[in-house]
C-alpha cells in the first residue's frame, strides 16, 4: 500500500504553507495594492521552480526514445527482481535475470538511435 504522505507531498506543503504565511504577513503590513501584487508576482515566480512547473510547462525535448522507452522497462525489471528477491522466489529471480540481460541486448541495439518527438 502506498503512503499518502511521502517527500513529495511534504515538500509541496511546506512550500504551501510558506505562501500562506508571506502573504497574510504581507496583507498585514502592506498598505498599497502594489506592494501586495509584487510581493505575490515574486512568489509565484518562487513556487514555479519549488514546484517544477517549468519543466511541465517546457519539457526537455527527448531524442533517442528508444533509448529511454527501454531503460523504463529496464527500471521495470529491477523492481520485479527485487520483489521476487525479497519474497524468496529463486526461479522468478533467475527468470527475471535473463529478462535483463535481453534488455541490455535491446538497450546496446538502440543506443544512437535518433527518433524526435514533436
Amino acid at each position: 500500500m502506498k503512503s499518502f504522505f511521502n517527500r513529495s507531498t511534504l515538500n509541496n506543503a511546506l512550500a504551501l504553507g510558506g505562501v500562506v504565511i508571506i502573504l497574510l504577513q504581507t496583507l498585514m503590513i502592506a498598505y498599497e495594492r502594489i506592494e501586495v501584487a509584487t510581493i505575490l508576482a515574486g512568489i509565484m515566480i518562487n513556487q514555479i521552480g519549488v514546484w517544477g512547473l517549468a519543466t511541465k510547462l517546457l519539457p526537455e525535448r527527448r531524442v533517442y526514445l528508444e533509448l529511454r522507452a527501454e531503460v523504463d522497462r529496464f527500471i521495470g525489471l529491477v523492481r520485479q527482481l527485487n520483489s521476487h528477491a525479497v519474497s524468496g522466489d529463486d526461479d522468478q529471480v533467475g527468470s527475471t535475470k535473463a529478462l535483463m540481460h535481453e534488455s541490455i541486448d535491446r538497450m546496446v541495439s538502440v543506443a544512437a538511435v535518433k527518433t524526435e518527438s514533436d
